[in-house]
């Protein structure tokens, strides 16, 4: 039997982050629907939406989005601790039927207070994709092939975007904004029977050949292994400079990077300057080029660094030059809302979003190094935390800038953060080095 099997589970990670991003992403198309609006808005069918009703709507908007990531943030805390404890097959289980079951629920909303609580429970949820995924990296990949396989797992995220971007705003137009939420929730029980059937860890995995195994495991060393059964708390992780540099990593590129996700149709569709105009019916394209050049970031910024260590760089070396590079390649973006271009608009957001792709997977796989494995889902909970956590406070704030001030505030944002954020992270951890346990540590995990 050959010795791809991991690869397998790859493919399986990232059909779980594809349907991941499906149901969270859904709600930036439908909240371009007048009918949603007038039901959140507390409005009749035929009632006419005004300037002054649309700014409210953005308001309530971005405090719903906020609730969401409220939620995604104390979820990430949980559910990383969770899967650090029962496994990522029993952890990971939770958290898909846990967004389904939102996902559902969103179809059947009909008030504002109903929608946040439904939003919020999915944020609940849908937190548990990363932790449980790159503690299946770290379970089933060696070091030196992290990097790729992150870069593949984080292009799932696009395709989710892309999926939505091509499925939702048809399913709108042929059954309502009700009808895309449920169809979208069918996917993640889908899902949840693919993944209870199809994932086992290396040891419990008759498909994986010993040649495999022994590949995987190439590289750990005794302390390794000692280091996976290893877990530490959030108490012992906040004291080390590793947590707080992968910390400031997921700070400063999560809140432009959900900012994106949110808002995009919206700018689009009311931007009156550009050349062309959006509606439902030609969203897909642009999207479909904005993420899958976005894809692209994703595995080459990834392939990159790895490419950088196999010719000798050092991992701290070949992870912030990689780093610096995607900063550098967000910065045109305070432009865009001056351009009147579809196309140069269209150029610009691709580059930036492929930028922080390929800023994110490079992050990620600096957890996987940083970290012992025994710690890798509940380190990666912490930093996802902190980034919900800043986003949680940008998406609050972003629907008001917008209401009042338009979007170029939060291009010139987006345009600077990630330059501030490799700065911090310099300061924070001159050298990319490992935790490192004391002998009392690897003693006491025996």
């Amino acid at each position: 039997m050959h010795h791809n099997y991991r690869w397998r589970i790859i493919a399986l990670l990232f059909l779980a982050t594809t349907i991941n991003y499906v149901d969270r992403q859904a709600l930036s198309f439908v909240m371009t629907d007048a009918g949603f609006k007038r039901t959140l808005l507390g409005l009749s069918p035929d009632a006419i939406l005004t300037e002054d009703n649309l700014n409210r709507f953005r308001i309530q908007m971005g405090l719903i989005d906020s609730a969401f990531k409220a939620a995604y943030a104390i979820g990430f805390l949980l559910i990383g601790w969770l899967i650090d404890r029962v496994g990522t097959k029993k952890g990971f289980s939770i958290g898909i039927g846990v967004w389904s079951v939102a996902s559902i629920a969103a179809g059947l909303v009909s008030t504002v207070g109903q929608f946040t609580l439904v939003r919020a429970v999915l944020g609940l949820g849908e937190a548990a994709n990363f932790p449980s995924a790159m503690k299946a990296i770290a379970e089933w990949f060696p070091k030196r092939e992290r990097s790729t396989a992150t870069g593949i797992l984080n292009a799932g995220s696009n395709m989710g975007v892309i999926t939505t971007a091509l499925l939702v705003p048809y399913l709108m137009t042929q059954f309502g904004w009700r009808g895309a939420f449920l169809v979208s929730a069918v996917l993640g029980v889908l899902m949840l029977v693919i993944w209870l059937v199809s994932y086992s860890k290396p040891t419990e995995t008759p498909g994986v050949s010993n040649q495999e195994y022994q590949y995987i495991i190439e590289g750990r060393s005794a302390a390794d292994t000692v280091a996976q059964r290893s877990r530490f708390g959030w108490s012992q992780l906040i004291r080390y400079r590793q947590t707080w540099a992968f910390g400031f990593g997921k700070i400063f590129a999560d809140p432009v990077w959900f900012f994106y996700l949110t808002w995009l149709p919206d700018f689009l569709m009311t931007n009156n300057q550009l050349d062309r105009k959006l509606d439902l019916k030609n969203f897909g394209i642009p999207f479909l080029i904005i993420y899958v050049v976005s894809d692209l970031g994703s595995v080459f910024f990834g392939w990159m660094a790895t490419t950088l260590m196999k010719n000798g760089w050092t991992e701290n070396r070949a992870r912030k030059v990689t780093m610096l590079i995607c900063a550098l390649s967000v910065t045109p973006i305070y432009l865009i809302p001056s351009i009147h271009s579809f196309v140069g608009v269209v150029a610009l957001l691709a580059l930036a979003t492929a930028a922080h792709q390929g800023w994110s997977t490079n992050v990620y796989a600096m957890a996987t190094t940083l970290f012992p494995s025994g710690s890798v889902a509940t380190s990666t909970g912490i930093g996802g935390f902190l980034g919900s956590l800043t986003s949680m406070a940008v998406a609050a704030a972003t629907g008001y800038i917008v209401a009042t001030f338009g979007y170029t505030p939060m291009f010139i944002f987006a345009s600077c953060s990630y330059l501030i954020g490799l700065a911090v992270i310099h300061l924070v951890l001159p050298a990319l080095r490992p935790v490192e346990l004391t002998a009392e540590q690897l003693t006491a995990t025996h």
